[in-house]
């Protein structure tokens, strides 16, 4: 089936949904009339159609504060709403690694570690034993592992969600999800400020390499669907995640959360982790995976890639 966003071909129940929902859903979650007709709906399209004998493996792929999350939250909103499809989702983020291990790794191995966010700092087979469980038809739950931005830590099992039964449609979504390690002579020298005075020397970027190239490809393996959201450049990138900051101190004014909420500067800082792996995957990405989103620096979003899936 290919993606196809004239609105003339779109599921007649979709169209009302949006209509009568659209209002609210970008009022509340930023989700627009646009976006959700002209993006979400057509790759929920395709979605349903593959769905139908086995569960349905997607990821969504993308730069920092590129849109995968929300991407991710609209498509199960739209499937579960609109075509009666059982959605669990979960991001690569709530594999992070708990506070206490990940402060470990900065002593052993780089201080640099201490950051979360990098391949290494995930605790990979956690996500493949979650996906095993959820297409598992002898299972008749699946807790969904949580991270908490707001302590920087994982939380405990017995507050994840609980997922019963098998769903239709598994979404997982993440910066790094379907990249690839660099080749073994990789390291030219520092890719920006935060290496150069951090990791002089490439041990930090180079663990982090080989962090790659084990079980991550056997996590991206078990995926049916890949999509990606490729930004304009990474300077948009940098101020994509800034706007998602801003966005959330805004939310969270009469909540303790701010002041664990990051500076300009401090994002700058946070974004560099992932410039070098980032750089190489707005390169790759787009060649290797099934739908490819433009972003450009105005919010608009719009298809550069379709590919018709067996």
């Amino acid at each position: 089936m290919e993606l196809n966003s004239n609105i003339s071909k779109l599921n007649a129940l979709t169209i009302s949904f949006i209509k009568e929902k659209g209002n609210e859903l970008n009022k509340k979650f930023g989700l627009s009339k646009e976006f959700l007709t002209e993006i979400v709906t057509p790759i929920a399209s395709l979605i349903v159609s593959e769905s139908k004998k086995k569960p349905l493996k997607i990821y969504i792929s993308g730069g920092q504060g590129s849109g995968k999350t929300t991407l991710s939250y609209a498509l199960k909103i739209i499937l579960e709403n609109c075509f009666d499809v059982r959605v669990a989702n979960f991001s690569i983020d709530d594999l992070y690694l708990p506070k206490s291990e990940r402060y470990r790794l900065s002593k052993k191995v780089h201080p640099l570690l201490k950051t979360r966010g990098v391949p290494g700092t995930h605790e990979i087979q956690l996500g493949i034993d979650t996906i095993n469980s959820l297409v598992s038809q002898k299972n008749k739950e699946t807790r969904i592992p949580m991270f908490s931005k707001k302590y920087d830590d994982r939380l405990s099992k017995s507050d994840w969600p609980i997922f019963y039964g098998t769903p239709n449609v598994i979404i997982f979504e993440g910066w790094c999800v379907g990249a690839v390690p660099f080749s073994e002579n990789f390291w030219k020298g520092p890719v920006n400020s935060l290496e150069q005075k951090y990791d002089p020397d490439g041990s930090w970027a180079k663990w982090v390499n080989r962090q790659l190239s084990g079980d991550y490809q056997d996590l991206f393996s078990l995926f049916d669907i890949s999509a990606y959201i490729k930004s304009k450049n990474f300077k948009d990138i940098y101020k994509n995640r800034l706007k998602q900051e801003e966005e959330a101190k805004k939310n969270s004014i009469n909540s303790k959360l701010p002041d664990r909420l990051m500076s300009e500067n401090q994002v700058k800082n946070f974004v560099m982790h992932f410039e070098r792996i980032t750089k190489k995957m707005e390169i790759y990405m787009p060649k290797k995976c099934d739908i490819v989103i433009r972003r450009d620096g105005n919010e608009q979003f719009s298809f550069i890639k379709t590919k018709i899936i067996k």
